[in-house]
């Protein structure tokens, strides 16, 4: 098992469902991650979700399972998965919920591996963290 894994993906909102359920999202993940040692950060624009979970792979891998079978989201887009290349030091925090107000989760639908974990460090401070 490795100590640190990392899972960096992007989905959309599915059609039908509400804004409100990332809210439910929120709440439920912070609990979830704490009892299994899972740190994220959970990006949302309004209709995409961009995550990077970091964890032990076990409990990253069954999380990522319930995201992509989650029919309130679609195109579940894995965009790097392994090895945690660059933490994102989140402070210990179980989930940090942040919004972006512009288009900048588009850098990343072509961005993979290494590269796109580095863009999301590097706009990090540009997201409205924890509204």
């Amino acid at each position: 098992m490795k100590e640190r894994y990392q899972l960096f993906y992007l989905s959309r909102l599915a059609p039908g469902t509400s804004p409100t359920y990332v809210a439910e999202i929120v709440r439920a993940a912070r609990q979830r991650n704490a009892e299994h040692g899972i740190n994220s950060l959970l990006v949302f624009d309004g209709w995409r979700f961009c995550e990077c979970i970091e964890g032990t792979d076990t409990a990253v891998g069954t999380l990522a399972d319930c995201i992509r079978t989650d029919v309130r989201r679609t195109d579940f887009t894995v965009l790097h998965q392994g090895e945690a290349v660059i933490p994102l030091r989140l402070g210990g925090k179980s989930l940090v919920y942040a919004l972006s107000y512009d288009d900048s989760l588009d850098r990343f639908e072509q961005a993979r591996g290494a590269q796109a974990i580095a863009l999301l460090a590097g706009m990090l401070p540009t997201f409205d963290l924890e509204p």
